[in-house]
């Protein structure tokens, strides 16, 4: 499920850089062969930010049941765990023929 696109005209790999800058258009260009592509992953990011919602939220509720948590922490495992969910949008972006 969670992996970098492919070029759907060469199938060469793209690097994790290459991919965060060609996720905000609709087209792409691959470096290898020089062809335009297409950029889906909407459906994939919305799954991804919806499953970490709940497990975030599940989480920071098992925490505070523990009676000597304070918010500062809690604010912390939060951060982290949106910062990491960050960080693997780019494996949910895929790429087909325009």
């Amino acid at each position: 499920m969670l992996k970098l696109p492919l070029c759907p005209y060469c199938g060469a790999r793209f690097f994790y850089r290459e991919i965060r800058k060609a996720r905000h258009g609709t087209n792409g260009v691959c470096p290898h062969c020089g062809k335009t592509f297409r950029v889906y992953g909407r459906a994939g990011k919305m799954i991804l930010y919806l499953i970490s919602a709940v497990l975030l939220v599940g989480l920071n509720f098992f925490l505070i049941s523990i009676p000597a948590m304070n918010l500062l922490f809690l604010l912390s495992v939060t951060a982290l765990g949106v910062a990491a969910v960050r960080l693997l949008v780019p494996y949910t972006v895929r790429y087909g023929p325009l």
